[in-house]
């Protein structure tokens, strides 16, 4: 395969990041081990399947995403996943949403 297309995406205060155009099929694999690998699934007396999951499952999504999908944080490879986690909340949120589209209908 050759390079990976990317994107630049700007947040909504002027924040400038490298995506990815698209997740592959072995980085949202990778990502689902990341969330699901450790947890089991029982059986219900119904013969249905039931997991239980901690609510944080869902943030953890989110980190893996972004770990995932983001190339350069304004200009930089380094520590991304931190200097995202310390903007502020509407800067998060924008990169978030931008990344969790790259995901869409695997989990």
């Amino acid at each position: 395969m050759s390079e990976r297309e990317t994107k630049e995406f700007t947040t909504p205060g002027g924040l400038k990041l490298v995506v990815k155009t698209f997740l592959t099929g072995r980085e949202v694999n990778e990502v689902l081990k990341k969330l699901f690998g450790a947890r089991e699934i029982s059986a219900q007396s119904d013969g249905s399947a039931a997991a239980k999951l901690p609510i944080a499952t869902g943030i953890d999504r989110n980190v893996f995403l972004i770990e995932a999908a983001v190339v350069s944080f304004e200009g930089s490879a380094e520590n991304i996943l931190e200097r995202i986690l310390d903007l502020p909340a509407k800067e998060y949120t924008a990169i978030l949403n931008e990344v969790k589209s790259l995901a869409d209908g695997n989990f």
